[in-house]
């Protein structure tokens, strides 16, 4: 089984956080899965995918390397981003799974209880982009609350990869807090913060809830949708209403009026 990962920020900035994603995903993947990463060719900012117009602009990019990734044959592809971009435009023009690896982790943690809590980054524009992902996936009422650690993200992804134990422990103690209010179980809701958590080993508040780095979550349903789409000839998104895919023709046609290769 082949399947892409897509990164949102081009690769000479991205190759060394790739590799720590790769390295989580070794542990969690079937042993017969084979990884590849693809990077965008534009954005180099990190923190650019908390605004709303640089994400608009990326998600282009990310739909052309999951229209690439279908043409070379990959069983599947996942966005290595909580945000999800680009996955609901490339599921319209792609004949394979797309993964947002947030909403599957969302979906996911509903199986664990009740309620779901969601820990992220200190950025209040990006724990309102999680609350407005919580609402696109019909989940509002299994929410128990969204936190954000302490740590500012321009330490948390600097100190946090070079030390991932003690910004863990953070995550751990806010995740906590969301337990005490009501949540079963949490979501990292931050690509940069599941990573760090898995590589320090973090899986469970001391209360014993679970707590899910989305992108590991992304890739075993990404896994599953190719196996199923293999095994059982499932579709990989629902073809009625909005999943519908275009036609061939028309797909050709917006890529010359928008001039895009």
């Amino acid at each position: 089984m082949k399947i892409c990962v897509v990164h949102v920020n081009a690769e000479e900035v991205s190759a060394p956080y790739a590799a720590l994603i790769d390295r989580n995903f070794q542990r969690v993947k079937r042993p017969d899965t084979e990884l590849s990463h693809r990077f965008v060719a534009h954005l180099r900012r990190a923190t650019d995918t908390v605004f709303a117009y640089p994400t608009l602009l990326n998600k282009v990019d990310v739909v052309e390397r999951f229209i690439e990734a279908d043409k070379e044959g990959f069983d599947a592809a996942m966005v290595a981003c909580s945000g999800d971009p680009g996955v609901a435009e490339a599921q319209t023009v792609t004949s394979i799974p797309i993964v947002g690896p947030m909403e599957a982790t969302m979906h996911y943690a509903c199986t664990f209880g009740h309620r779901f809590g969601i820990v992220t980054v200190a950025d209040r524009s990006w724990s309102e982009y999680c609350d407005k992902l919580v609402w696109a996936a019909g989940l509002r009422d299994r929410l128990s609350g969204i936190a954000s650690i302490a740590t500012p993200s321009r330490e948390a992804f600097t100190r946090g990869f070079e030390k991932p134990e003690e910004l863990a422990h953070e995550i751990e103690q806010t995740a906590e807090r969301l337990v005490e209010q009501g949540a079963n179980s949490v979501v990292i809701g931050s690509a940069g913060l599941s990573v760090i958590a898995s590589t320090a080993g973090l899986v469970q508040t001391g209360s014993g809830a679970p707590v899910f780095d989305c992108l590991s979550i992304g890739l075993k349903f990404a896994e599953l949708k190719a196996e199923l789409m293999r095994r059982k000839a499932m579709p990989p998104v629902g073809p009625i209403g909005f999943g519908e895919r275009m036609s061939d023709a028309d797909v050709v046609r917006l890529r010359k009026l928008f001039e895009l290769s």
